[in-house]
């Protein structure tokens, strides 16, 4: 399974305002369902992930752990229309289901 979402911001080693104890980048997300996320990037495309551009996550279960945990890593990154296609068709999505979401049962205690 994988989930998009939106690079808000990307944090390199090399970079002046960051101390970092390996190579890793990670970037922050916004997801498709308002979490914000910190996830790892995957090496090959840490080089050239920016802010801005729609990001595919690895959901995927790691096979090394058990109970299952996601792999949490950006394994994609899609730009242009296609980026924003799959961006606001996530986005409608949880909006409508938002809003038929029942409201929460008054509970009167007497």
């Amino acid at each position: 399974m994988y989930h998009p979402g939106k690079v808000i911001e990307v944090l390199r080693p090399a970079d002046k305002d960051i101390s970092s104890a390996d190579t890793s980048v990670q970037a922050i997300c916004r997801m498709w369902d308002d979490n914000i996320l910190t996830l790892l990037v995957a090496p090959k495309i840490a080089a050239s992930i920016k802010p801005g551009m729609v990001a595919l996550v690895d959901y995927r279960p790691a096979p090394e752990h058990r109970p299952p945990v996601p792999n949490h890593t950006i394994v994609k990154t899609i730009e242009g229309k296609k980026g924003e296609l799959i961006w606001t068709t996530y986005r409608d999505m949880h909006d409508r289901q938002k809003r038929t979401a029942a409201p929460p049962a008054q509970n009167y205690i007497g």
